[in-house]
């Protein structure tokens, strides 16, 4: 996994499986925002460290594994990087991973889950004053929406959507569960 908070200076190491579709023998390295990092010679493993890595913006970026043999290069996409936003009070990988046993592994299926379901949050929710702090709800609302939707990718639809990186969902409305969170029922008064 392969998550940071925008300003840090990496120091963690990293151990990749090395995909089937690439050689078996020669230079390894990975490749991630134009940047290039070591690893050791192993036959079936990216291993090193992330120390040598410049981090980028916050965002999502693309890992590669790369074997260079003879002149020649081939890579397969191994990870996704996440830089997250300290300062941002919705949920991000880190912080969902706190609060969710059983989150999808990688940390780039993680993340577009919690995006969608921040996107579906804010459609829904009423609309908050600019820089009015997001209430908890909102963010409790957020992961609800985001477990469920995983939930859904792993149930059989006839609806299934492909959305990359090995991650197919079956688009569910937003949970009543969540509705009742964000936009809570208020009992009327009656005169009669």
């Amino acid at each position: 996994m392969a998550a940071f908070i925008a300003g840090d200076q990496p120091v963690a190491d990293f151990d990749y499986d090395k995909p089937d579709e690439l050689p078996q023998q020669g230079t390894t390295s990975l490749e991630v925002v134009g940047q290039t990092l070591p690893t050791e010679q192993t036959v079936d493993a990216f291993v090193g460290s992330w120390s040598d890595l410049t981090l980028p913006e916050v965002g999502t970026y693309k890992v590669f594994g790369v074997v260079t043999k003879d002149g020649r290069s081939q890579r397969s996409l191994v990870d996704t990087l996440v830089v997250v936003d300290p300062d941002d009070e919705w949920h991000n990988v880190i912080t969902a991973r706190l609060e969710w046993d059983g989150a999808p592994d990688q940390d780039g299926t993680l993340q577009r889950l919690l995006s969608v379901a921040r996107d579906q949050v804010e459609a829904y929710a009423p609309e908050l004053p600019d820089g009015a702090a997001i209430p908890e709800r909102y963010r409790a609302g957020q992961l609800m929406q985001a477990r469920n939707t995983f939930n859904a990718s792993i149930t059989n639809g006839d609806n299934s959507v492909d959305l990359g990186g090995g991650l197919v969902i079956s688009p569910r409305p937003l949970d009543w569960a969540v509705k009742q969170l964000l936009r809570p029922a208020r009992a009327k008064k009656a005169v009669g």
